[in-house]
């Protein structure tokens, strides 16, 4: 979990950095709240939150796990698709290092 904590936080910095450099100020709020209005992209947090917080309340080994799948869920199927479009600029030579971030979270 140790490992997963320090990924995650790169992943973080990762993308609050090209939000701040790409985004302008004004929009940034925007970016990070989408999740709240639009209505898909909330009813999958709100899963994955939902199984997060089912081990909060009750800290079974058995909701460790679904929390730990929670967990590849997010990563491997939401974000993996995101990470896509980063590929796609780095193959036309644009912003190489954030698909290189990309490559090192997908390992």
């Amino acid at each position: 979990m140790a490992e997963q904590i320090s990924q995650e936080g790169m992943h973080n910095q990762s993308y609050q950095y090209m939000i701040e450099t790409i985004i302008p100020s004004e929009r940034r709020n925007y970016v990070y709240d989408f999740w709240r209005t639009d209505k898909v992209l909330r009813d999958r947090c709100e899963f994955i939150a939902g199984l997060y917080q089912q081990y909060v309340d009750d800290p079974t080994p058995e909701n460790y796990f679904v929390s730990l799948m929670a967990d590849y869920l997010l990563e491997g199927m939401y974000f993996y698709n995101g990470f896509i479009f980063f590929y796609n600029l780095a193959s036309r030579m644009l912003m190489p290092g954030s698909a290189d971030i990309f490559k090192m979270i997908n390992r």
